[in-house]
């Protein structure tokens, strides 16, 4: 059984293609376009999912797609749906007329056949579920979704029986939470429904309680089944008419808005950390009514844009609301194509087992040694081979070098877990700054992320010692000892974002960590995506090659070869 999931438009546009309840390839169309975040049709990524596998479009059971439209068109205005100006059209006219007459306003998925092509779209929220649920490691779990916004919810409630999904409860756009704190990082500057992590950053450096906390308490309200938004105060349900998210009157209650560009005061680091407390106790106050709600299983998988959220999934592991949580690599809109494919999977019956594991992240493309060997000498580079890499490359990270790191499957994930990665000294308190100005050209305030040996992380970090943080997806403290030993990764609050590394999961990854570790007693790296700020991660060796020379990094390990400047 073959099943393709493509997902264009919204915020990123990405594929995915599962053979026999599996999936063996995903990955975002920026990598091949090289446009950030682009929501182009995702014709390359498709391309290469299929190609990878020695597949048509022809061959294809289903092409599975994550979003309904059909609650978007049953209650389009007339002034869309009464006329068509190409006949072409007819392909949402006539339906979304049929559904206005049938008065039915929430169809649960919209099927469309063509020749022996097959497409169904599934609830974009049911998919964020998916995602979280079928790669994690519950056989019975409850689930929240947070982001901007779906078809039409913004928050999904439900729990998964290991059998199936049951949506208990929603919260309906505009009242979310997503855009509440897009909202906030557009007035500090920044582009929201991107930049949320700049605003995040910035809010590690307010963690006490400030007179802008309580001007919060105006804007938003809780209730029995959620909460809702003071929309007096947000533009942002009318993006395709207002220039800003927020308003005149948010405006005059938080004062004057920053510019892109202007200096960062300490008004907005303020006005930022009070924004991640009312995150905070917003999406706590969601996971006690999930719970309310949910099937007793004391699990919880969070999915959707605003869990990408690491400050408050760090949290989650002191809360006692429930007793096991898991995030996935990919909550945001880059997974829902994971989870329309396992929809697709259970829709199609054609499964005897319904709990499905696809733990790998290591989705993309790799390339062979052959492959970039024969590219090195037609760039008429200079390069070598070394048999003992990994203690070579860990050496050179010691004396302060930069490396580029470039290695079999690319990640799955907006983060670089080992295979496309820029990795140096965790030790070095001065690494920080040089990595922001030398490499990455983008704002100072903004940390870098520690990978860690497995089995040491317990040591370093306050986290039980059988604890797997695989994706980045947590930000943790540091204990005291050791804040002052690995200052680059140390953030201004005493947290770090950890990716746990495991041999049997990573092994080249995890043998450069160990021998880092053997010379140093540091069984760290800093590690950061192989990106320029403003491109996307670096997909094939050219790309690598590219970004290598526009930049300080000191050496590119590629496969088993290395370059030096």
């Amino acid at each position: 059984m073959k099943i393709l999931s493509i997902y264009p438009w919204t915020h990123i546009s990405s594929s995915a293609l599962m053979i026999n309840g599996k999936i063996v390839s995903a990955a975002p169309e920026e990598r091949f376009t090289r446009k950030k975040w682009t929501t182009d049709f995702p014709i390359n990524s498709a391309n290469w999912c299929l190609e990878n596998s020695n597949l048509s479009w022809k061959d294809l059971d289903l092409i599975a797609i994550p979003w309904n439209p059909g609650l978007n068109i049953s209650s389009a205005s007339s002034r869309w749906d009464n006329n068509i100006s190409w006949r072409g059209e007819m392909l949402s006219n006539i339906p979304s007329n049929i559904l206005k007459a049938t008065k039915n306003y929430n169809p649960g998925t919209i099927n469309l056949s063509f020749d022996k092509t097959k497409i169904i779209y599934f609830n974009h929220h049911d998919c964020h579920a998916a995602s979280a649920i079928f790669v994690s490691p519950f056989k019975k779990c409850d689930y929240l979704t947070i982001d901007g916004h779906g078809e039409t919810e913004t928050c999904l409630i439900g729990n998964y029986d290991g059998k199936k999904l049951k949506n208990n409860h929603s919260i309906a756009y505009p009242h979310s939470v997503g855009l509440l704190y897009g909202t906030f990082t557009d007035f500090l500057g920044f582009k929201p429904d991107n930049d949320e992590w700049k605003t995040m950053a910035l809010a590690s450096y307010s963690k006490k309680e400030n007179l802008f906390d309580k001007k919060f308490l105006k804007i938003y309200e809780m209730s029995q089944t959620g909460f809702e938004l003071n929309l007096s105060y947000f533009d942002f349900y009318l993006f395709d008419r207002k220039p800003n998210f927020y308003n005149k009157k948010l405006v005059e209650l938080f004062g004057k808005p920053r510019r892109k560009n202007e200096k960062i005061t300490k008004k907005h680091f303020e006005i930022a950390g009070a924004l991640q407390r009312t995150f905070e106790k917003i999406v706590f106050h969601l996971l006690k009514i999930t719970k309310k709600f949910g099937g007793q299983s004391n699990n919880i998988v969070l999915a959707g844009g605003a869990a990408m959220n690491c400050v408050f999934n760090g949290k989650l592991e002191k809360n006692d609301i429930y007793k096991n949580n898991f995030v996935p690599p990919w909550p945001d809109d880059l997974g829902v194509t994971i989870g329309a494919t396992f929809l697709a999977n259970k829709y199609l019956k054609k499964i005897k087992n319904n709990f499905l594991i696809n733990k790998s992240v290591y989705l993309g493309p790799k390339y062979s040694n052959i492959e970039i060997e024969n590219l090195l000498k037609k760039y008429g580079l200079k390069f070598k081979k070394i048999k003992k890499i990994s203690s070579y490359v860990a050496q050179m990270i010691s004396k302060g070098y930069l490396v580029g790191w470039f290695q079999d499957r690319m990640e799955f994930t907006h983060r670089a877990l080992g295979n496309r990665s820029i990795l140096a000294d965790p030790r070095n308190k001065n690494m920080k700054n040089i990595i922001n100005k030398a490499v990455k050209y983008r704002e100072s305030f903004r940390p870098f992320a520690p990978a860690v040996l497995g089995e040491k992380a317990h040591e370093i970090f306050d986290i039980k010692k059988d604890n797997k943080i695989e994706y980045m997806e947590k930000a943790i403290m540091v204990k005291d000892n050791w804040r002052k030993k690995i200052p680059a990764v140390t953030h201004v609050d005493g947290t770090a974002r950890v990716q746990t590394v495991f041999e049997n999961y990573n092994p080249k990854f995890y043998k450069l960590i160990k021998e880092f570790y053997k010379l140093t007693k540091v069984p760290i790296l800093v590690n950061t995506s192989f990106n320029l700020n403003g491109e996307p991660i670096v997909e094939n060796p050219s790309d690598a090659i590219r970004t290598f020379y526009t930049c300080g990094l000191d050496i590119l390990v590629l496969g088993e070869y290395i370059i030096e400047k």
